[in-house]
């Protein structure tokens, strides 16, 4: 995983996603695994972050305690 990780999850965790059978967007939260794997690969696009694949699982030892 790239080193920027932490940063990637934080900033995920602040993003909506929407479900598709609904019009509302609803918060990214650790909870819901696909919407914060796609926010996670979106933070890494956009800030030109070269990553290899990865899952759910591998994002579970960064994300934040608690909640």
């Amino acid at each position: 995983m790239p080193n920027e990780i932490i940063q990637a999850i934080e900033w995920a965790l602040t993003q909506t996603w929407n479900n598709g059978v609904d019009t509302e967007n609803h918060p990214v939260t650790k909870g819901i695994s696909q919407p914060l794997v796609d926010a996670v690969r979106e933070y890494f696009n956009v800030k030109n972050i070269p990553y290899d694949t990865f899952s759910y699982d591998d994002l579970i030892p960064y994300l934040p305690a608690g909640e």
